[in-house]
C-alpha cells in the first residue's frame, strides 16, 4: 500500500490539533514553559477578521503528521514581502517520509505566489539534524545575525520609559 501525503490550509475545526502540535513542538525544543494555553486567542489570530499568521497541515493517510505556522514580513532593502516560518514540526512517527520537505515546498509556492524575496526562519543551534536538513535544501545560515527580543513585561517597561 502506498501512503498518501496531503498538505492543506488549516481550518478553524483544526484548532485543537494545532494546539496539540504546538505543545509537541515546545516539548521537543524543551520550551514547554513558554506555551500559553489560550485556544480563543490562537483562533482569533489564525482565523479572525485580521489574521496574524497562517498554518498549513500535513496529513499522512488522513492523520495529522505535522504543520508549519508562518506570517508575512517585509524587506525594506529588497522592496518585497518576505515569508517568515515560525514553526515547522513533524511528529516523530512520521519523520523521514519527506513531510518536512513537502511542507517547506508548500511555503516556497506560497512565497512565489506572493512575490516574496525571501523565506526566513530561525533554528536552534543544538538542532544539528535540522541545520543539516536546511542546508541540504539550499538554505544559508547567517552567522553574522543574532535574534534580539523584547518579551513580556520588558516591552511595556521599555515603552513606558
Amino acid at each position: 500500500m502506498v501512503s498518501s501525503l496531503q498538505i492543506r490550509a488549516a481550518q478553524p475545526a483544526d484548532l485543537p490539533e494545532i494546539l496539540t502540535l504546538i505543545r509537541e513542538l515546545a516539548s521537543f525544543e524543551e520550551l514547554e514553559h513558554q506555551v500559553i494555553e489560550d485556544p480563543d486567542l490562537l483562533n482569533e489570530h489564525l482565523f479572525g477578521p485580521q489574521p496574524y499568521a497562517s498554518v498549513q497541515l500535513a496529513e499522512w493517510d488522513g492523520a495529522i503528521a505535522g504543520y508549519v505556522l508562518y506570517f508575512m514580513t517585509y524587506s525594506s532593502f529588497r522592496k518585497q514581502p518576505s515569508l517568515y516560518l515560525e514553526d515547522l514540526f513533524v511528529r516523530p512517527s512520521f519523520r523521514r517520509q519527506g513531510i518536512a520537505t513537502a511542507l517547506l515546498q508548500q511555503l516556497a509556492a506560497i512565497a512565489t505566489e506572493r512575490q516574496c524575496g525571501r523565506v526566513e526562519w530561525a533554528v536552534l543551534d543544538w538542532n544539528q539534524r535540522a541545520i543539516d536538513f536546511y542546508e541540504g535544501l539550499g538554505a544559508k545560515l547567517l552567522p553574522d545575525w543574532r535574534i534580539c527580543r523584547l518579551e513580556g513585561a520588558a516591552i511595556g517597561n521599555f515603552a513606558g520609559r
